[in-house]
């Protein structure tokens, strides 16, 4: 007769790593908090352009908006490995591997959109301008809903807008 097994009840997360173990795919899944982490550690600004996508062994793949986010951060990788190592309490990636991809939002950049979107319904629309009133009325994007561009385009646009009506002037 078969032998009976009493393991008693187990965690799903002991569960999973004996799964994962069992398909040659362990690691320690504390590893993955670096996703939990990223944004607190590169900051706002960084976190907007870039999120990280995968991790393979020790290189995080990193998704960012853009080639020219691509080349600043391949400055600033060493200096990102160790922060985010450091925010882990220990080594967990060696490199950073950087591509370019469409970014997902992060759960902080939806917040501050949404503050910002309820901040604009509040002002007058004099005030919704990048450069106050006098340009309110003239820029397309002053009663435009930005939150569905980036910050840096409707910047822009706002700028070039500008720049136009100057010249026109």
């Amino acid at each position: 007769m078969a032998e009976k097994r009493n393991t008693g009840p187990k965690t799903v997360g002991s569960i999973l790593q004996d799964a994962l173990s069992r398909l040659n795919l362990d690691r320690d899944l504390d590893d993955y908090r670096i996703w939990q982490g990223w944004d607190e550690v590169v900051g706002d600004l960084i976190s907007r352009n870039a999120q990280p996508s995968r991790l393979d062994g020790s290189r995080l793949v990193v998704v960012v908006r853009s080639s020219t986010w691509m080349q600043e951060l391949s400055l600033l990788q060493r200096e990102l490995v160790e922060r985010l190592n450091r925010w882990m309490g220990r080594q967990v990636i060696s490199e950073i591997f950087l591509v370019v991809g469409k970014v997902p939002e992060t759960s902080t950049a939806a917040g501050r959109r949404r503050r910002e979107k309820s901040t604009a319904r509040t002002r007058p629309a004099t005030m919704r301008a990048a450069d106050g009133p006098d340009d309110a009325e003239t820029t397309p994007t002053a009663d435009f809903d930005r939150s569905a561009m980036s910050d840096a385009i409707a910047e822009a646009f706002d700028s070039l807008w500008r720049t136009a009506r100057s010249h026109r002037r």
